[in-house]
């Protein structure tokens, strides 16, 4: 039988990446999102995952789901807690609709993260798949309860991957952290001035890690389809843990210019009257019109690089199942900021 993969969330930059790797991998895919994507190469279905009749219009004829990849996530403001009560609503309604609809459902796969063990804010480190809840909430606890329920009714199985921060080449995604450095080290080299780090001292030598998001979707696709993963959680990173002492010289160089130590200012508020110093710069290398406060989102620059904290996550159950992939961090940073430039996102 067919894989046919319905992948939740196809608009967002994960959703869109799991899509496409499917489709190249010879899956039939139908992406799912607010507004459908002319050419993504894939079957698109505009749907509200909010709006249960919505949903079950939309998706009565999807008879042939085998499995669904789901990263979608309700629009929240940045540092504003996302809902609990929506996220799980917007699951329920696509199980809802395609188990009503009689497909050989097989398998779920949720995207998640390491918010699940209670970051932000200083965790045991490195956290395994056994480190338990975290005491913040979040809406991975509502989805991970509502999948392990519906499973053990219908008789399919799931996954869950927990990525960190994610990077992709995507320039329509202003949460991105590879826009607001490339982007910030633009407007700073057009100033004169260096590339400082915006956290503080401890934040400086604070160890961090990454998930490439090609990475992330072929992580996801082995948990989807290797019975070892089934009715199990895994965290998904590159697989080193630099410090950022250590990236910022090599982002310096990568994006040409001086690099300088921490300064202890939030971004949200230097970049707030950067406004013309980057349309200047907009204007004299031709880059793509897009303006500073839309390029990429400043108050997510600063919950990236201000905890003092390490973050760190284990990568040995999914090793020790049969996914030996790695991603060296620099060297994705050097692609997606090469990306950024093919794009004429910065010069």
């Amino acid at each position: 039988m067919s894989r046919i993969a319905l992948v939740a969330g196809a608009g967002g930059v994960i959703g869109r990446r799991i899509a496409a790797h499917l489709a190249e991998r010879g899956w039939d895919v139908i992406g799912l999102a607010r507004r459908t994507r002319p050419g993504a190469g894939w079957r698109s279905i505009a749907v509200d995952l909010t709006d249960a009749d919505d949903v079950s219009r939309k998706l009565a004829t999807l008879g042939g789901v085998t499995h669904v990849f789901y990263a979608a996530r309700y629009d929240h403001p940045e540092g504003v807690p996302e809902s609990e009560s929506r996220n799980a609503a917007m699951l329920a309604n696509l199980l809802d609709a395609v188990t009503r609809g009689g497909a050989p459902l097989q398998h779920v796969n949720l995207v998640h993260g390491t918010k699940y063990y209670g970051h932000p804010g200083p965790i045991p480190f490195p956290v395994t798949e056994e480190t338990p809840r975290g005491a913040h909430p979040t809406f991975y606890f509502a989805q991970e309860d509502l999948v392990r329920e519906r499973a053990a009714e219908d008789g399919w199985t799931w996954s869950i991957a927990r990525p960190h921060i994610f990077c992709d080449p995507a320039i329509d995604h202003p949460r991105s952290i590879g826009l607001v450095i490339a982007v910030y080290a633009a407007i700073q080299h057009a100033l004169g001035e260096p590339l400082f780090f915006p956290g503080s001292e401890r934040s400086f030598e604070a160890r961090t890690q990454f998930t490439d998001t090609g990475l992330l979707a072929r992580a996801l696709e082995w948990m989807a389809t290797d019975p070892r993963c089934a009715r199990e959680a895994f965290n998904v990173v590159n697989g080193d843990t630099p410090r950022w002492c250590e990236l910022w010289n090599e982002f310096a160089r990568m994006l040409g210019v001086e690099p300088a130590g921490p300064r202890g200012v939030r971004l949200g508020e230097y970049m707030r009257d950067k406004g013309n110093a980057w349309q200047a710069l907009v204007e004299r290398h031709g880059l793509r019109r897009t303006a500073l406060d839309r390029v990429a989102l400043w108050d997510y620059g600063d919950y990236v690089l201000r905890p003092e904290w390490d973050i760190m996550s284990a990568m040995d159950k999914a090793r020790a199942r049969g996914f030996g992939q790695r991603v060296d961090t620099k060297e994705m940073f050097r692609r997606v900021f090469q990306g950024y430039r093919e794009a004429r996102v910065i010069p």
